[in-house]
């Protein structure tokens, strides 16, 4: 028997098997299929006069300078303190360009249309969560920052990038979730496969936006025991910066993670230089955490 249109709009969503839900979007992205609702059409412009080997800055800062909101994110970014020590002011995009590199303006313009994407009405009931994991993701990227270049075991551009991008898998989850007009399920068998699967899901997407293969690996191996050969260094920052978000609030929590995550043994981070590290770098974190905010 047919159910009246009215009745199916009455009922709940359907559940969603995680494992199955994952399986099938894995399967979207191996085929290139990146599915992202209004998406802005100026980060994809940028994206393709990046990948042209012919596009010098002066080309890419004109594709910028289209959007004069994003024109305004990239010269704040590169006039940021940890970006631009010498405090000169930096005014001309050409400029910017320069100084920040294919891999940051390529970063800066992919979480400015996520930004962008966010506000729109087709997914305004998602908007908290995705407001939680834009947030998360600039804390971490901002301590990876300077852990990187506190430990010297990463390059700070790339580790930036990489805790910027590290939690796309999720919001990428989330929103596909809500096209599908499903729910996932909240149970603890749920939610583990979920918090293992999305750096799969994130490194695929960042491979297809043309991430650097290194940025890449790192992202997709920050849940990962056993770090792939030549991975150790990034991917060693970019797991550290994720633990050691809870503890910039809450710093009794240092000791049991510095002792449970391997990632700052092989840092040879211990608790009281992580104790001094976030002491001193606090108001840096802070500053970089804010411009990359927005």
């Amino acid at each position: 028997m047919a159910i009246p249109a009215t009745q199916k709009q009455r009922e709940s969503p359907r559940a969603l098997a995680p494992s199955e839900f994952l399986k099938e979007l894995s399967a979207e992205l191996a085929s290139g299929d990146v599915r992202l609702p209004s998406f802005p059409d100026i980060a994809q412009r940028v994206q393709r006069a990046l990948e042209d080997p012919r596009a010098t800055p002066a080309q890419v800062a004109r594709v910028i300078g289209i959007d004069a909101a994003l024109a305004a994110r990239v010269l704040r970014l590169a006039n940021s303190a940890f970006l631009n020590p010498s405090a000169k002011p930096i005014t001309e995009l050409q400029q910017a360009v320069n100084r920040l590199g294919h891999q940051l303006v390529r970063c800066t313009a992919v979480s400015f249309a996520l930004q962008q994407m966010n506000a729109g009405d087709g997914i305004a009931a998602l908007r908290p969560q995705l407001q939680e994991l834009w947030r998360k993701g600039t804390l971490v990227a901002s301590i990876a920052y300077v852990l990187a270049r506190e430990t010297r075991a990463a390059n700070p551009d790339e580790a930036l990038v990489a805790g910027l991008m590290h939690n796309i898998g999720s919001l990428y989850i989330t929103v596909r979730a809500h096209q599908h007009g499903a729910v996932l399920g909240a149970d603890d068998a749920a939610t583990g496969v979920l918090s293992n699967g999305h750096p799969r899901i994130a490194g695929a997407i960042l491979g297809h936006w043309k991430f650097a293969p290194s940025i890449v690996s790192a992202v997709s191996n920050q849940n990962a025991s056993n770090l792939p050969t030549g991975a150790a260094g990034l991917a060693d920052v970019l797991i550290a910066s994720i633990s050691l978000v809870p503890c910039v609030f809450f710093r009794g929590l240092l000791d049991e993670t510095v002792t449970a995550v391997a990632a700052f043994q092989r840092l040879a981070l211990d608790t009281t230089e992580c104790t001094r590290l976030l002491r001193t770098t606090a108001r840096q974190i802070k500053s970089l955490h804010s411009a990359l905010a927005g």
